[in-house]
């Protein structure tokens, strides 16, 4: 009777470690996806190539930028991430802090680091902290479905 107790925990134990090697697997896949996709986000956003950073977002996508209105819809995002980079805003980078992942959703917070060399005034660098969901699109393409950032910079006081 031992024999078998001890044949069906290894048995369990071992089922229970494929689930989770599987889990693990899945995990970075998404996570490497993500990863990809911030890349390809910081490279688009550097090089003013304000459409295919668009294209990084689901059609129907919702931005929320600081101390703006809502920006709703790829064509709307594309108008704001060209004001932005028209503004002087470059040298994009991010760090992701934490990723979650349940089905064809993601959520990733982390910060951002940014120059901005307006054409008048002195340049200045911004550190902030975002929040975007991710959403997996029918060809398996993880794409921005809200993006929302604030900046660690004080606000002006006029």
């Amino acid at each position: 009777m031992k024999k078998i107790n001890l044949f069906i925990t290894v048995l369990l134990l071992s089922f229970l470690n494929s689930c989770n090697n599987q889990l693990d697997s899945d995990f970075l896949t998404v996570k490497t996806a993500i990863d990809n996709q911030n890349r390809a986000y910081e490279d688009f956003y550097n090089n003013k190539q304000v459409q295919k950073l668009a294209e990084l977002h689901t059609i129907n996508a919702i931005v929320m930028p600081p101390n703006s209105k809502m920006v709703k819809g790829r064509e709307e995002i594309m108008k704001m991430l060209n004001n932005e980079v028209q503004l002087g805003e470059q040298d994009i980078k991010f760090e992701t802090l934490e990723l979650t992942v349940a089905n064809d959703l993601a959520y990733e917070t982390g910060l951002y680091n940014l120059n901005v060399k307006p054409k008048k005034g002195e340049p200045f660098n911004d550190k902030g902290k975002y929040i975007v969901i991710w959403k997996k699109d029918s060809d398996g393409q993880w794409l921005m479905e809200i993006d929302i950032w604030n900046s660690d910079l004080p606000v002006k006081k006029n």
